[in-house]
């Protein structure tokens, strides 16, 4: 599962990177890539994690993590391929990815037995929400 998950992120940059170059099939990768791995992440993809045991997650959790990222990875790919509405896509990933790094925070400290699974939940949460609102934030309000 983790390698899935690297390969679509890979994708995602290879795209990123030909659309800066403007290399032909730049939108293919990005969109590929990006919502593979926004399907990848919902609703349990968080099962993928790093824990021992499946019982070694919280269901809830995963599931608000994974609904999360997947609007947050949506708002992003939007944005990319300049579609109608991906501003407000960018601004409810990147509030929902802020909730769930604060539960996962709190939650990391009062169950020290699944330290692990918050670990991977908050990394993936602030790396995905610091892209939505840097990107939010340099192209708010301008012209496209």
């Amino acid at each position: 599962m983790r390698t899935a998950e690297l390969a679509f992120i890979t994708a995602v940059i290879f795209g990123c990177v030909f659309k800066i170059l403007h290399w032909p099939g730049a939108s293919a990768l990005i969109i590929s890539g990006g919502w593979l791995l926004a399907a990848f992440y919902f609703p349990f993809g968080f099962r993928a994690l790093p824990a021992p045991k499946p019982s070694d997650q919280v269901q809830w959790m995963s599931v608000l993590g994974g609904a999360t990222l997947c609007l947050a990875l949506s708002g992003l790919v939007a944005f990319l391929m300049r579609w109608p509405h991906s501003r407000t896509l960018l601004v409810c990933g990147m509030s929902g990815c802020a909730v769930t790094l604060l539960l996962s925070l709190f939650f990391r400290s009062k169950r020290p037995g699944l330290e692990i699974y918050f670990t991977g939940l908050l990394i993936r949460s602030l790396v995905l929400g610091a892209l939505a609102f840097t990107l939010w934030l340099l192209f708010a309000g301008k012209p496209r």
